[in-house]
């Protein structure tokens, strides 16, 4: 019972994208997007093990615009900022300082931030700033890392 309780929060769902693929992202169009690392900020407020276990899988059904982005790039990591509080849109706005790009209106569609979608040409764990992010958001919850196998 105690699992299930801390079972919720945000997670950075990080996807290697080897080369420049043009793909069409729902109500957002066709898109563009450049060879790199992309950071995909999201959270369950339920069953977040779950939700981030969904992420690691290719073949599903699609229901958000991180799932066309996954069908088409490599699972790298994710990252889970167990928490009652929604903190998804705070670290939203802490990446938009570090990283070197983004998709605007990506995974967005229910809160008034720009994006929920960032990228960076190295690998963001081995990125300073970043981690000094997951260093600060594990303080106000707790982080838990998973990596690809």
């Amino acid at each position: 019972m105690e699992k299930g309780a801390k079972d919720r929060g945000s997670y950075l769902l990080l996807l290697n994208l080897r080369r420049r693929k043009t793909i069409r992202v729902r109500e957002l169009g066709v898109i563009s997007f450049r060879k790199g690392f992309y950071i995909y900020v999201g959270s369950a407020m339920a069953n977040l093990s779950k939700r981030m276990e969904r992420h690691r899988r290719i073949r599903k059904k699609h229901h958000w615009h991180i799932d066309e982005l996954r069908a088409v790039s490599e699972f790298h990591a994710v990252l889970a900022i167990r928490s009652s509080t929604r903190l998804e849109c705070e670290i939203a706005k802490v990446l938009s300082k570090i990283a070197e790009w983004s998709i605007r209106g990506f995974g967005s569609s229910d809160c008034s931030c720009e994006t929920h979608l960032f990228a960076m040409k190295n690998d963001p764990l081995q990125s300073e700033d970043f981690q000094k992010m997951l260093q600060y958001f594990a303080r106000l919850g707790g982080l838990g890392l998973g990596v690809s196998p």
